[in-house]
């Protein structure tokens, strides 16, 4: 029979009682047959006469068979649940990498602190033993006991402690070496001071002093300077060293410490050359005054000789040197004055007429 469509559940199950009566009756007549045909013929039979019924699923219940809103909802929650698995993949494949960079950088940011907490517990422990060993240097322990100087000829050596100011029962760490060498300096003939400290107490001060090796004529006194043009004293006194004249510097710059302007510092260079150069001539420590106030033409005097040289330039130093030497030896008790021809190469001896 066919159903038509609005029917009641009860029809759908009179009509299962009745194929389950008509099966009742071909299973009794057909005994021999298996049970695995039973229940073929079983769901045959319940498809046709499913197939011929026509039941609407929508506004009915039917026990195991779940109606088309029910599956939607199904299919709509499996959807969600879907989707939400795969946003939740993405949401982690984008933040895969995040909390990766977050570990690096907090790694780095930990190493950074704990370098910072190294230096500043090195640096604090550095303090510590600087200061206790400025502590330990300011006591008594390293008082002054003695003080000697060392290397001083010109300079006496109680002048060279006053100016040093280092008095014995001081702590010898309580000046400084600049303080020590400036004050010491003030004198013109001290060139260096080399300051050794011992744990017994004792400071030595190794002096390096300067050397007059020229003097200036200056009105009625001498100035004395050394090679490198310092100002180291004035004195009425004579030096055994040659006497330099025509120089240019002023009288207010003839004070002890300064040195001679630029243009008599150049003319000192020239000084030095000719006396290094006499040394192996027979003019050699005889020379007893330089006149440098014409720098073309320089006057060497040999008193014990009564005899001048006229240099001219500055050129072939060495061989007017050595000619003037051989006229001195022929020349010998006359006074008079040498000068040179063919640029240097010959010495001519002019002898002073007396009257």
């Amino acid at each position: 029979m066919k159903k038509s469509k609005g029917q009641t559940i009860d029809l759908l199950y009179t009509n299962k009682k009745d194929t389950n009566k008509k099966t009742k009756n071909k299973s009794s007549k057909s005994k021999n047959v298996s049970k695995k045909k039973n229940t073929k013929t079983k769901n045959t039979k319940k498809t046709q006469s499913n197939n011929n019924e026509i039941i609407n699923l929508d506004n009915e219940i039917i026990i195991g068979l779940t109606p088309k809103k029910e599956e939607e909802k199904k299919k709509k929650k499996t959807q969600t649940k879907k989707n939400k698995k795969k946003s939740n993949v993405k949401t982690v494949k984008k933040t895969n990498g995040r909390p990766k960079k977050k570990s690096s950088s907090n790694k780095k940011q930990n190493s950074k602190k704990k370098s910072k907490n190294k230096i500043i517990k090195w640096a604090f422990i550095i303090i510590l033993l600087l200061t206790a060993i400025i502590l330990f240097m300011m006591s008594s322990v390293f008082n002054i006991k003695e003080i000697v100087v060392v290397n001083n000829s010109r300079i006496s050596s109680q002048e060279i402690i006053n100016l040093s100011t280092l008095t014995t029962g001081v702590n010898m760490f309580k000046t400084t070496n600049s303080t020590i060498k400036n004050g010491i300096k003030t004198n013109a003939y001290v060139e260096d001071v080399i300051i050794k400290r011992n744990i017994n107490g004792t400071v030595t001060l190794d002096i390096k002093e300067r050397q007059a090796t020229y003097m200036l004529k200056f009105a009625n006194v001498y100035v004395y300077i050394n090679n490198q043009g310092y100002i180291l004293e004035t004195s009425e006194e004579e030096l055994n060293v040659p006497v330099i004249t025509g120089f240019s510097t002023s009288n207010e710059e003839m004070k002890a410490g300064n040195r001679l302007n630029v243009d008599d510092l150049n003319k000192l260079d020239d000084i030095i050359k000719i006396i290094e150069t006499s040394k192996n001539t027979p003019l050699a420590n005889i020379i007893t005054q330089i006149d440098i106030s014409n720098s073309n033409d320089y006057k060497l005097t040999v008193a014990s000789e009564k005899k001048t040289i006229r240099l001219g330039e500055m050129t072939n130093i060495n061989i007017k040197l050595q000619m003037a030497g051989k006229v001195f030896d022929a020349e010998k008790n006359k006074t008079g004055e040498i000068y040179f021809q063919e640029d240097g190469k010959k010495a001519v001896f002019k002898e002073e007429v007396t009257r």
